[in-house]
């Protein structure tokens, strides 16, 4: 299969998923929040909000900076996107880990790449550390900037 059709079925089988959480979730999966999923699925890597305004808009029509900030919250609210606060910019979801895992995200400091790993040894690990501060983590989500080894 060459690498362009594997890529298709990934970006089908990302869409579908996302239908398919939102549907589970009851949440509404309107044409506005599908297409600025859709474009950050096809783009492979983070996008800053005003790209996406940028990419979506028509020349007879310019999307305003707050309906695709709307979308990409219902989008991360629902579990379907992640934003970066390193890069300013937001990137697709590859799924939720299990209850005990923790979702860290490696982003690449020059190429903005990113890679998604689930861990249950760095979760146990951050529940350790927040309960010695008298701290309740409420995100399971970590953010760790470097360079990715070739």
């Amino acid at each position: 299969m060459s690498t362009k059709a594997l890529r298709k079925e990934e970006e089908e089988s990302l869409l579908r998923r996302a239908d398919d959480l939102c549907r589970q979730n009851n949440l509404r999966l309107t044409p506005i929040r599908e297409r600025v999923y859709r474009e950050l699925v096809q783009s492979g890597g983070p996008v800053g909000a005003y790209d996406l305004v940028d990419r979506l808009s028509s020349e007879k029509k310019r999307l305003a900076p707050v309906t695709i900030y709307r979308a990409l919250d219902f989008l991360r609210d629902a579990g379907l996107v992640h934003r970066l606060a390193t890069q300013n910019s937001y990137v697709i979801s590859h799924g939720q880990p299990d209850v005990n895992a923790m979702k860290i995200m490696f982003v690449d400091s020059k190429t903005g790449e990113t890679i998604e790993v689930h861990s249950t040894e760095v979760a146990a690990a951050v529940r350790k550390a927040a309960e010695q501060a008298g701290f309740k983590s409420v995100s399971p989500f970590m953010e760790v900037e470097g360079e990715i080894a070739r």
